[in-house]
């Protein structure tokens, strides 16, 4: 039986799906980058032989701008170092962009609920007055809390 990621490169070697592939070739070189310059990345497209970048900061876009030659070396050497990226095209300019489309935050975790299991039946076994009234504001706490569940 074969596996998911069998099945994926199979489809992606189909002519059809070559923007597929393309798109993974070109997200391999950019995940080659730094990492606070593969995150600024939103996506990539070619058109007439040139690569454009969208990235998600203008302060960013200048600095793209000097890796300029490192990103066109490594566009030139993963052909040879991955047999998928072999056909792409030759990409003669890169274009940097930034982009108006923001990337989708993720929801924010929802808190977790639980009935209070405690219901503050336990005895103060302390002789300084100052530790007991600390256990018995807790003490309210918990049965008020026990209470409210």
């Amino acid at each position: 039986m074969k596996t998911v990621n069998q099945i994926i490169s199979h489809l992606v070697t189909k002519p059809q799906y070559k923007y597929i592939s393309k798109k993974r070739c070109f997200m391999k070189v950019i995940k080659l980058l730094p990492p606070h310059l593969h995150k600024a990345v939103l996506f990539t497209y070619t058109k007439n032989s040139t690569l454009y970048i969208a990235l998600n900061h203008p302060g960013l876009k200048m600095e793209f701008h000097y890796k300029d030659n490192l990103i066109k070396s490594l566009l030139k050497q993963i052909k040879t170092i991955d047999p998928l990226c072999k056909d792409m095209e030759d990409i003669s300019y890169i274009k940097y962009f930034v982009s108006n489309k923001k990337k989708e935050k993720n929801s924010p975790t929802p808190t977790l609920r639980f009935k209070e299991r405690a219901k503050g039946e336990f005895n103060i076994l302390t002789e300084d007055k100052k530790l007991e009234e600390l256990f018995q504001k807790i003490k309210n706490k918990i049965k008020e809390s026990y209470e409210n569940s």
